[in-house]
C-alpha cells in the first residue's frame, strides 16, 4: 500500500487558532436620519473575544503543550494572520507565550491564507497566492521558522490550491476534502497531485475532540485519553493526520469538563499505546511511495464548494469589487471563509467548532454580508476617477435586488448587481421577461436603485431577452472601460 514504512502507529496533531471575522449590523441612523459610518469589522470587539479565549482557553492550553513538548511530545501549530495581527495589542503574553510554542524544537508551524480566504475557490484567481505568500512570511517572522505545508481551505481542493503550493516551494498539502466526501480514498495513504503529496486530515477523529468530546449522550462519554488512543492503535502501522481548534479546549468545553486533563494525558496515553507522534514535515520524509491523483479523480471533488446560491452571489460580488477597490486590505477581510460559511445552515470544518443555524438566520448573514459590501464599494467609489462606473457596477443588498417574477410566481433568483443580471436573465422564463418588460421594471430599477439613467433610457423601449441582454452587456463594457 502506498504511504510510509513507520513500523509503528504514528499521529501527527496540530492546533488550529484563527479568529473568526463578522459583518457588524448596519450603522444605526443618528439625528436628523444620516447613517453613523461604523466599521464593518470593529478591532476593539475582536481584541476583547481574543481575551476572553485567552484567558479560558488559549493561555492554559498554550502552556500545557509548551509542558508537553518539552517532555517531547511533537505537534504543529496553525494561527491566521488576522488572529496574529490582533493578538499583541489583545493580550501581549499570549503573544510571546504562543511565539515561544512555535519555535520549540518539537513544533512546527503551518501555513495558509492570510485572511483564510474564500478564493481560492476561484480556479483562475491569483488572490489565493498572494496571501498564502504574506501568512508565510508572517509566520516565518513570527515564530523564526519558515512553514513548509500549506493547510488548503476547508472544503476546496483543487489545482488553484496545489499551484500555489508548488509556486511557493511548499512539501506537502493539508487538505479535510477528501475524509469529508470521499470516504473511498484511503486517508492512510499518500497521493501526489502534479508531484506534490497532499496528507488528508482525519475528520472523525478531530471531531471526537473538537464536536463529541461534550455530548453526553455519545456512547464514549466522558472520552479517555486512553480511548482515544486505543482508537489510533486499532488502525494499524500507519500515520494519523489530527487537527483540531484550540478553542475547544477550555473554550468550547470548560475546564471542569476535563478537556484539559485529556488533553495532558494524550502523551502518556500515546506512549502505552506504541504510538509515535510526529510532526507532518517529518511524515512528508517518510513516504515512500504515492499514488498519482488523475484529472478524472479531480474532478470528483472539485465544486463541493460553494454550496449555495448565496455564497455563489457573495463570491462573485466580492471578485468584481477586486478588479477595482483601492483598499485591498478591507476587501481582503470580506474574503473571510467565516463570511461565507455563515451564509449556510450548518457553519464550520474538520475538527472545528461546529454552528448551526436554520435557513431564515443563514439568509440574514448573507444579507448583512451584501449590505456591508455595497457599504464599503459605495466608499470606495469616492476614492477612483470614475466613480460614477464604479458605483453602477457595484452589488446591492438583497432587499433593493431585481426579483425576477411572473404575475403569478416567483422566479426564485434575484439580481444584485448588472453583472448578476445578465447571467440570470439566461435562465429567466419567456414570461418572466415579458411581465417585467410590459411594466418597465428593468429600466426603472436600473434607474432608482443602481442609478444609471443612461442605461435606463436605453431600456425603457426593449422587450427582448436578447436585446436586454446586448445592451446591459454593452454598457458593462463602457463603465469598465472608464474604470481602467
Amino acid at each position: 500500500m502506498p504511504g510510509n514504512d513507520s513500523p509503528v502507529p504514528q499521529v501527527c496533531m496540530g492546533f488550529i487558532l484563527r479568529h473568526p471575522l463578522r459583518i457588524d449590523p448596519p450603522p444605526d441612523q443618528g439625528e436628523f436620519g444620516i447613517k453613523r459610518r461604523s466599521p464593518v469589522f470593529p478591532r476593539e470587539r475582536d481584541e476583547e473575544r481574543i481575551r476572553r479565549l485567552s484567558e479560558s482557553s488559549y493561555t492554559p492550553t498554550t502552556q500545557i503543550l509548551l509542558q508537553m513538548m518539552d517532555e517531547e511530545f511533537r505537534c504543529s501549530f496553525l494561527l491566521s494572520g488576522v488572529f496574529i495581527e490582533h493578538l499583541e495589542g489583545a493580550d501581549p503574553d499570549l503573544y510571546e507565550l504562543l511565539s515561544q510554542a512555535t519555535a520549540h524544537r518539537n513544533a512546527e508551524v503551518l501555513s495558509e491564507s492570510y485572511y483564510n480566504t474564500a478564493m481560492g475557490a476561484i480556479p483562475d484567481s491569483d488572490e489565493f497566492r498572494i496571501q498564502v505568500e504574506m501568512h508565510r512570511l508572517l509566520m516565518t517572522e513570527f515564530s523564526g521558522r519558515k512553514p513548509s505545508i500549506l493547510v488548503a481551505p476547508c472544503r476546496i481542493f483543487n489545482r488553484n490550491i496545489v499551484r500555489a503550493a508548488l509556486d511557493e516551494g511548499f512539501s506537502a498539502i493539508y487538505t479535510d476534502v477528501f475524509d469529508t466526501y470521499h470516504s473511498a480514498y484511503d486517508q492512510f495513504s499518500g497521493y501526489t497531485l502534479d508531484g506534490i503529496p497532499f496528507l488528508i486530515r482525519h475528520c472523525k477523529l478531530s471531531d471526537d475532540i473538537a464536536i463529541r468530546y461534550g455530548d453526553v449522550d455519545w456512547e464514549y462519554h466522558p472520552l479517555t485519553a486512553r480511548t482515544y488512543a486505543g482508537w489510533i492503535r486499532g488502525m494499524g502501522k500507519c500515520t494519523v493526520h489530527i487537527l483540531v481548534d484550540m478553542e475547544v479546549f477550555g473554550g468550547r468545553y470548560s475546564r471542569d469538563t476535563g478537556i484539559l486533563d485529556f488533553l495532558q494525558a494524550l502523551p502518556g496515553a500515546y506512549a502505552d499505546a506504541g504510538i509515535h507522534p510526529v510532526l507532518p514535515s517529518e511524515e512528508v520524509k517518510m513516504i515512500t511511495a504515492a499514488d498519482m491523483f488523475s484529472d478524472e479523480q479531480m474532478e470528483e471533488v472539485f465544486g463541493r464548494w460553494p454550496q449555495n446560491m448565496m455564497q455563489c452571489t457573495a463570491l462573485d460580488a466580492l471578485r468584481t469589487a477586486g478588479r477595482w477597490v483601492p483598499d485591498r486590505t478591507a476587501w481582503r477581510r470580506f474574503q473571510a471563509m467565516p463570511l461565507f460559511q455563515a451564509m449556510a445552515t450548518t457553519e464550520g470544518s474538520c475538527g472545528m467548532v461546529k454552528t448551526q443555524r436554520s435557513q431564515a438566520e443563514a439568509y440574514l448573514e448573507f444579507s448583512r454580508y451584501m449590505a456591508a459590501l455595497s457599504r464599503f464599494e459605495e466608499e470606495q467609489s469616492q476614492m477612483v476617477r470614475a466613480g460614477s462606473a464604479a458605483r453602477f457596477l457595484r452589488c446591492i443588498p438583497p432587499e433593493r435586488a431585481f426579483h425576477f417574477c411572473t404575475p403569478y410566481h416567483r422566479e426564485g433568483f434575484s439580481a444584485h448587481s448588472l453583472e448578476e443580471f445578465v447571467k440570470l436573465l439566461d435562465v429567466a422564463s419567456d414570461d418572466c421577461i415579458k411581465h417585467h418588460g410590459e411594466r418597465s421594471d428593468i429600466a426603472t430599477w436600473i434607474r432608482e436603485v443602481i442609478g444609471d439613467t443612461t442605461l435606463a433610457g436605453r431600456m425603457q423601449t426593449l422587450r427582448g431577452r436578447n436585446e436586454i441582454a446586448e445592451a446591459v452587456e454593452k454598457r458593462i463594457h463602457e463603465l469598465w472601460k472608464r474604470l481602467k
